[in-house]
């Protein structure tokens, strides 16, 4: 069987225009305003998309904004401490929905 996500599929992520062209450059725009340098640096926001990319587990994205920190001179070592806040986070997360069972529990358990 071959991989599901195939790393030559990322060069064709705009190929996906030609189902809504209009809608597509909105994204673009929103998306390529989203990255220019504000109060965050371009470098900043390039280490957010790479967490971001790490929690939500998307290999084009993981691919892409790791070329991306590492263009941005970032190393494996400012990337590792980024996948171990995201990861720190999404355990939280996953905690806190605990309180939703605990919840439950109290009410069935009165």
């Amino acid at each position: 069987m071959t991989a599901y996500f195939d790393d030559k599929d990322l060069a064709h992520f705009g190929d996906l225009k030609q189902h809504n062209p209009e809608l597509w450059a909105m994204f673009e725009k929103y998306y390529g305003a989203a990255f220019e340098p504000g109060l965050l640096t371009k470098r900043e926001k390039v280490l957010i998309g790479f967490a971001v990319a790490q929690s939500s587990q998307c290999p084009y994205c993981i691919d892409s904004y790791t070329q991306q920190a590492l263009e941005q001179g970032m190393t494996m070592k400012h990337l590792a401490e980024a996948m171990h806040a995201a990861a720190s986070l999404k355990a939280g997360i996953t905690l806190a929905h605990g309180l939703v069972a605990h919840n439950v529990d109290k009410k069935v358990s009165m």
